[in-house]
Formats: C-alpha cells, sequence, structure tokens
C-alpha cells in the first residue's frame, strides 16, 4: 500500500486525497512526494521522527503553498495547522 502512495503522490499532478493513509508514509517518500502531501498530513495523530524530518525538509525547499519559510508570518504558522508542532529549529530559525 506505501509503494502505491508513493506512486501516486509522485505523480506530476496534484496528490489525490489519500486523508490519512500518508500517516504511514516512510519519510523518503514524503520528501520525494507532491508538497501538497503536507495537507495530508495535517491529520496524522502523531508523526514519527523520521516523518518530522522529512515534512521539515519539504518545508526547507519553498516548494509549498507557505512558501519559503523566511516569509511566514503568524498567519503563515497558523495555516500549518498541527504541523507546526513538528517544525525544528532550523526551520523556526528562518521564520
Amino acid at each position: 500500500a506505501a509503494l502505491i502512495v508513493g506512486a501516486v503522490l509522485s505523480a506530476t499532478e496534484p496528490p489525490a486525497d489519500l486523508g490519512a493513509l500518508v500517516c504511514d508514509m516512510e519519510a523518503g517518500t514524503i520528501v520525494a512526494s507532491d508538497p501538497g502531501v503536507l495537507e495530508n498530513l495535517k491529520l496524522c495523530p502523531a508523526l514519527t521522527g523520521a516523518q518530522r524530518d522529512a515534512l521539515n525538509a519539504v518545508l526547507l525547499r519553498g516548494d509549498t503553498a507557505y512558501g519559503d519559510p523566511a516569509s511566514w508570518d503568524l498567519q503563515s504558522l497558523q495555516n500549518l495547522g498541527p504541523l507546526v508542532l513538528a517544525l525544528n529549529q532550523t526551520t523556526l530559525s528562518l521564520v
């Protein structure tokens, strides 16, 4: 199932609405996926350390709906919702 999810999310089109299925994705799959995967990660009750690292790697690329972390404001952080709790020091230092 994880391979199928990864294949769908790594396509060039926007990701399908996979809901909480992304909660079981490996970190490498998250990094390789369309940045829209972050919206589905908001549904996860908890992320592993590796998933949090992958989330930060995706955000640091700056090609998400949130843009470059250096340009974030309070609204950006609010839009991140529960993902804000997974931000690491590197990402937060750019805000």
